[in-house]
């Protein structure tokens, strides 16, 4: 920790200090209790008696964090890195496996998967939320599939977004600074007896980093709205949309295969959600969701071969779309004063198509049948027993069981011990097991070659080029989990304590291999375009670590929130190596505020990574550290509260987050915000 760090901390804890005798017992400079949770289980419990480890990121610390981007929060998670690929694409990394497309976490919002069936994971910059949306955000650290299905792996994050009934009246929020930085945002919220709402639209836009074309605009909209039916029934609806242009692409010489152009996506959702509310812990609820993604991308090229054949006009196309529709039906019930239990089921389609990727302009299908059940037992004071298991069928890779088990053992007030153990699986997304990425010949020129004599005419039938194409079927990525966890809270000291041991065991895992596979291009360059890339279950590994999590409260006005994380990776297989070095051995992110005089108020986050290859392209990246700042005043003009905030981000100077050279530099921008 450098000289200038150091001194940021010590001032912000002298001003702590100065304060503590000023409403030290005010109600919020204590905890009353650990965070409730929902992610863990479907029920609601508390972090110390949920049956696994979770991360509360509150609204609280999303304000002193300073962030733009919701990716940043996932600095303050244990085990979890976060970079940047190309500019425009985050890097995520839990637990190891850092890379542009992490496929092994789950992504809710609302408890709604985002996860794509397409490529993996989530699109980061295309959500169509705004951080003021957000109530919390719960990360489950560690397999879940019991609770939100297969690709539930390493972990879950559940962005849960504010029910209309805790706000009222509008907001307005504006980001500008360097870097291209132009965000706004309005907000409006409504409660009229039974009926309640929320809107939302906002835009966002940045430069990116300075060594790729990726400059990005979007616009966004949602809503949520409740309306009571009875005094036991309720419908909530929810619909989204996000779209807008994004620059990929690398600076490169004219005509390279990977130049500067432009992307443009459009992404809408609806959500309706019928609950009946038959006593405090018996809830049934049925759910309908549906997603469209549609993504359009064009990279001008010119096709030049070798005579007899010439030049030919050949623009490369990387357009996309998939669709989602899902129902769920879920069930929350009281079996007795020791014991309650969820159940429920659900059913879901996935379509996509691309004629660069899939070889054709059909929809791909994939369905899932899943069921699924969380038991909580207290058969004694001071001990919770849960037991749980997702049975799930997918038309990629069959059928599969995701069981669970935790004993959780009070054993002094506010101390808890926690044994997990946990399997889950994660299913080959279709860029891994349906794609047939190529490029066809240009009509014209197929039809001259089909007239030439052989070899000519025989080219006639290939493609022109090819990039990935698995052959075979692919089963399931596993893990085996098992860990033990204590949970302290200290009233007296205003802090909560989280320690976890834990191992992960892999196996299964994906890896890509390479083929001989015919083209046009490969008779004229076999060394370049002779192979391509398939996937296989040709990896495993095992994961030991360690992780903390600190919340204290030591004055008034002021939070301190410590996490930090060791972790050691061994691997087997053809990529053992990289896998090895795909997550740091080290990393720790400290994050401080303190509430000031005259409604002034300052935090500090200070993130530190130790060394680790990035997956998929990415440079062997040396130890990083990050320091963000934010200093912000609340005022009001007439009857309107607002607030001014200065945000430095990397205020120590910039890090390379993906090769050495893609350096996130120091960026700094005003957030104006006005509530009425």
């Amino acid at each position: 920790m450098n000289k200038r760090l150091a001194a940021i901390f010590i001032a912000m804890a002298s001003c702590g200090g100065a304060l503590a005798q000023e409403g030290a017992d005010s109600p919020d400079s204590y905890f009353d209790d650990f965070p409730v949770v929902l992610s863990a289980s479907r029920l609601v419990q508390t972090v110390d008696e949920a049956p696994a480890s979770v991360t509360v990121i509150d609204r609280d610390m999303i304000r002193a964090s300073g962030v733009r981007e919701l990716v940043d929060l996932f600095r303050l998670v244990p085990g979890m890195v976060v970079g940047q690929y190309k500019g425009q694409q985050p890097t995520l990394g839990f637990f190891g496996f850092a890379d542009p497309y992490f496929r092994q976490l789950q992504v809710l919002v609302d408890g709604v998967s985002i996860y794509s069936p397409v490529w993996g994971g989530a699109d980061w910059n295309q959500l169509p939320i705004a951080l003021e949306d957000i109530e919390r955000v719960e990360v489950v650290r560690g397999p879940n599939a019991s609770t939100f299905g297969a690709n539930s792996f390493l972990g879950v994050v559940n962005i849960i977004t504010r029910d209309p009934a805790v706000e009222h009246g509008a907001e307005v929020a504006a980001n500008i600074g360097g870097n291209g930085i132009r965000d706004a945002l309005a907000r409006y919220v409504v409660n009229d007896g039974d009926l309640r709402y929320r809107l939302t639209a906002g835009q966002r836009s940045d430069h990116g980093l300075d060594s790729y074309p990726d400059s990005q605009r979007s616009t966004f909209f949602n809503m949520r709205g409740h309306y009571r039916l009875s005094t036991t029934d309720e419908i909530r609806v929810q619909g989204a949309y996000v779209g807008g242009n994004q620059e990929v692409g690398v600076y490169a010489t004219p005509n390279h295969t990977d130049g500067p152009r432009t992307g443009h996506s459009d992404a809408g959702s609806i959500q309706a959600r019928w609950t009946r509310m038959t006593g405090s812990e018996d809830e049934l609820w049925l759910q309908f969701s549906h997603e469209e993604r549609n993504y359009r991308e064009t990279l001008p090229y010119t096709l030049i071969l070798p005579a007899p054949f010439g030049s030919w006009n050949y623009p490369l196309n990387f357009d996309y779309e998939y669709r989602r529709t899902d129902l769920e039906l879920q069930n929350t019930l009281r079996l007795a004063n020791t014991a309650r239990a969820v159940w429920g089921v659900q059913l879901r389609e996935d379509e996509a198509r691309s004629q660069t990727y899939f070889a054709n302009n059909d929809w791909q299908f994939t369905n899932l049948y899943r069921l699924f059940g969380n038991l909580e037992w207290r058969p004694a004071a001071g001990w919770i027993a849960t037991a749980g298991a997702m049975l799930e069928k997918n038309s990629i890779s069959g059928t599969s069981l995701s069981p669970i088990v935790a004993i959780n053992h009070e054993f002094l007030p506010g101390q808890t011990l926690r044994l997990r153990a946990a399997n889950a699986r994660r299913t080959p997304t279709l860029y891994e097991a349906q794609f047939d990425w190529r490029y066809e010949l240009p009509s014209g020129l197929k039809a001259m070659m089909a007239y030439m004599p052989s070899p000519y005419s025989a080219l006639a039938a290939l493609p022109l080029t090819a990039s990935i194409r698995t052959q075979g079927e692919l089963e399931d990525e596993r893990v085996r989990s098992r860990e033990l966890s204590y949970l302290g809270q200290f009233a007296d000291y205003h802090l909560n304590v989280e320690f976890s041991l834990f191992e992960h065991r892999l196996d299964k895992l994906l890896a890509q291999y390479k083929y001989s596979y015919p083209t046009v291009m490969a008779s004229i360059d076999p060394a370049r375009y002779g192979t391509v890339v398939g996937f296989a279950n040709l990896d495993s590994a095992v994961v030991r670590g360690q992780s903390l999590a600190v919340r204290w409260l030591p004055w008034a006005g002021g939070q301190i929130y410590m996490t930090g994380s060791r972790e050691t990776i061994h691997g087997e297989g053809p990529d053992a190596g990289l896998i090895e070095s795909s997550g740091p051995t080290h990393a720790v992110s400290v994050l401080l505020s303190q509430d000031l005089p005259e409604n002034w108020q300052v935090s500090c986050g200070y993130y530190r990574v130790g060394a680790m290859h990035v997956m998929s392209g990415g440079d062997s990246l040396p130890v990083t550290e990050r320091v963000d700042l934010r200093l912000a005043k609340r005022f009001r003009l007439g009857s309107t509260s607002a607030e001014a905030a200065l945000i430095v981000q990397n205020a120590t100077g910039g890090t390379p987050v993906f090769e050495l050279t893609d350096v996130s530099r120091r960026t700094s921008w005003l957030n104006i915000r006005m509530e009425y």
